[in-house]
């Protein structure tokens, strides 16, 4: 076997280690997206999840019915436990948003997330919150918030 032969041989066998070293690269980028994406879903749910758990204290229950009944009647300490309250919620339909957006949250996620989001949007109480806190969101989001259509909130 000459020489030329062998290092024939050696980038043959270089480049099949090429390939397959690409293969496995694409399988674990592909396992490693897979799993950015379900610690986005797990992440985003999570935070909505405890977000609307407040609501089981008694005294934010109240505080949440009284502001969507008349959110005039709030006294000071219960308008600022609302808004911090609100101000957690929306931020986290607007981390879930640009996790959305960024491709790390599948769209029939975001879909269901939606559906809450816009029978809150249709709320007075809301309406209220927007005013007073727009500003802190960005501007991506809240423009984005603006255009989707009311829905029906109900207790």
């Amino acid at each position: 076997m000459s020489w030329d032969a062998i290092g024939a041989i050696g980038e043959i066998i270089g480049a099949a280690a090429v390939v397959m070293s690409l293969v496995y690269l694409a399988s674990q980028i592909r396992t490693q997206n897979r799993e950015a994406r379900s610690a986005s879903v797990h992440q985003v749910m999570h935070e909505y999840a405890q977000a609307i758990s407040r609501l089981h204290e008694p005294e934010m229950a109240d505080i949440w019915v009284r502001a969507h009944e008349d959110f005039d009647s709030l006294s000071p300490p219960q308008r600022l436990r609302f808004v911090i309250y609100m101000m957690v919620g929306v931020r986290s339909f607007e981390d879930a948003y640009f996790q959305w957006r960024e491709g790390r949250l599948e769209d029939d996620v975001w879909r269901s997330l939606l559906a809450p989001l816009r029978d809150l949007k249709s709320t007075e109480a809301f309406a209220r919150f927007w005013e007073l806190r727009r500003h802190q969101f960005r501007p991506e989001f809240a423009d984005y918030l603006e255009s989707l259509e009311d829905g029906k909130y109900s207790f």
